[in-house]
């Protein structure tokens, strides 16, 4: 779902594809995990396209201890099951302006929490395949920029929950 949804956003916004374009032309060599691992742009579309599509709907959690929530009074009591949202922190204006546009770059300079952004979920049950899943993601959009041009049917559109 994340390269059909990288390919739906770049289709809708042509500048960002050529931009990305341009940053693989540049690398004037074979894609390697490396070269990809060090393409600012390509790794800012794919961050984009996971915030505004993460591929987890939930994160669920069980505290273990009674735990404080700051300064707030609140206290969350031992075996409360948590549930994270992951598409409603990605689209939380105050963490991303904008949050329902397709804005790449908000990942090449960082100004939201480290955890405003948690499409594979965070902590020491991070999802496991995570790297295999990017660096995946990464050659294959790649080599689909890299060889074509793409655009939307007239009147296409992906609603996130379908």
């Amino acid at each position: 779902a994340s390269l059909s949804h990288v390919v739906y956003y770049l289709s809708q916004n042509k500048d960002k594809q050529q931009i990305l374009r341009e940053e693989l032309n540049a690398l004037d060599t074979d894609f390697t995990y490396e070269n990809l691992n060090q393409c600012q742009y390509l790794n800012a579309v794919i961050d984009e396209t996971l915030r505004l599509a993460p591929p987890l709907s939930s994160v669920q959690r069980e505290c273990i201890q009674d735990y404080q929530l700051g300064t707030t009074g609140i206290t969350i009591p031992a075996g409360t099951n948590i549930e994270i949202q992951p598409f409603v922190i990605h689209r939380d204006p105050e963490y991303f302006v904008d949050p329902d546009e397709f804005k790449p770059e908000r990942f090449i300079d960082v100004k939201h929490p480290p955890f405003a952004f948690v499409p594979f979920g965070c902590g020491p049950r991070q999802c496991v395949g995570m790297r295999f899943a990017l660096n995946e993601v990464r050659m294959c959009i790649a080599k689909i920029v890299h060889k074509y041009e793409f655009s939307l049917a007239p009147g296409f559109k992906i609603d996130y929950f379908t």
